[in-house]
């Protein structure tokens, strides 16, 4: 190691005669070998770029949710794509037909005077060689708060 540094400090250095040149030598090879910084912030730059487009695109995709849709239309016209449409009967009318409140038993029962007690589930499979099977379980809306164990080291 030490004749390699011998040997460095023997070379003679070549000196260039025309200043404007040394100059602009001594700046591109200090960019090249010292400045590596620059690389690094347009490669920042460009990811904050994308970055700050993603974003932008993904609010304005949740305020206007028309615009993704005619943005699908427009880059894949071949697709077509089907907007489910609104039922007049609301969630709250169908949970109507599956409970007490069902408009042909009111006529029959009298719904404030029952309190609802407890839900099943019923569940039915269908055996091409055993017939059919219903199995009805218990729904339990209440859940009990698991115990929490405390464990001390």
């Amino acid at each position: 190691m030490k004749d390699l540094e011998n040997k460095l400090f023997s070379m003679k250095v070549p000196v260039i005669e025309d200043d404007p040149y040394e100059n602009e030598l001594r700046r591109k090879l200090v960019n090249k070998f010292y400045k590596p910084v620059n690389n690094y912030k347009f490669k920042f730059k460009a990811a904050t770029a994308l970055a700050s487009l993603l974003l932008i695109f993904g609010c304005a995709a949740v305020i206007h949710p028309g615009m993704v849709l005619s943005l699908n239309k427009l880059i894949f016209p071949s697709h077509s794509i089907r907007i489910a449409e609104r039922d007049d009967i609301g969630a709250e009318n169908e949970l109507a037909y599956t409970s007490i409140f069902n408009p042909q038993l009111v006529s029959k029962l009298d719904p404030s005077k029952f309190q609802e007690d407890k839900a099943y589930i019923i569940r039915k499979y269908v055996s091409a060689e055993e017939g059919a099977v219903m199995i009805i379980s218990e729904f339990n809306q209440k859940r009990k708060p698991k115990k929490i164990r405390e464990v001390s080291f």
